[in-house]
Order: structure tokens, then C-alpha cells, then sequence
């Protein structure tokens, strides 16, 4: 998804990524009329697991190597449509971002 809003707007992309944590706080805040932010839902409404093929576990793996958490990992690898390439490319041109 954010792939595309680069492609259509980069300068927005940019903003999201100088912005990560609030870009974050802003997409879980729950909607008006809504009951609630679905990641406060209970346990057993909401899997914690993800399906992944061997390939796609070796790719994970594989960016985990490069030295990134694999919470990071995960989200990078999904958040590129499970393309190990784009995962790496977002993991290596955002790495200080990622530091505490």
C-alpha cells in the first residue's frame, strides 16, 4: 500500500515515513460511531499468527539476518506485499528510524 502512495504522491510517502509513530497513532484511532479500535478487542476475535510459505519464512529469515527485529521484519515483508526485495529496500533506507 505504501509502495503505491509513493508511486501516486511522494511527497506524502515522505511524510508518513519522517512521521511513523504518529502516521500510526493516527490510523489505530478508532472512527466515530465505532465501538472501539479493533486491536482492543479480545484475544480470541483477533489471530496473532500469519500464514506464511516456506519460501516466505526463508525471506524472513533472510532480512532478519540483516540485523532487523523480526517484529520489524514481519511488518516490513507485509507491509510490501511478502516482497523480500521492496522489504529490504524499505528496512535499509529507513534504518534510523528504527532506532530507540
Amino acid at each position: 500500500m505504501l509502495q503505491e502512495l509513493g508511486k501516486q504522491n511522494p511527497q506524502l510517502l515522505r511524510l508518513i515515513q519522517e512521521h511513523h509513530a504518529e502516521f500510526l497513532q493516527l490510523i489505530n484511532e478508532p472512527h466515530e460511531g465505532s465501538e472501539g479500535d479493533i486491536f482492543d478487542q479480545p484475544e480470541q476475535d483477533m489471530p496473532h499468527a500469519i500464514n506464511v510459505t516456506p519460501a516466505e519464512q526463508e525471506a524472513i529469515e533472510r532480512l532478519e539476518a540483516m540485523g532487523f527485529e523480526r517484529a520489524l521484519v514481519i511488518e516490513a515483508f507485509l507491509a510490501c506485499d511478502r516482497n523480500e526485495q521492496l522489504a529490504a529496500n524499505y528496512l535499509l533506507e529507513n534504518a534510523g528510524d528504527f532506532e530507540d
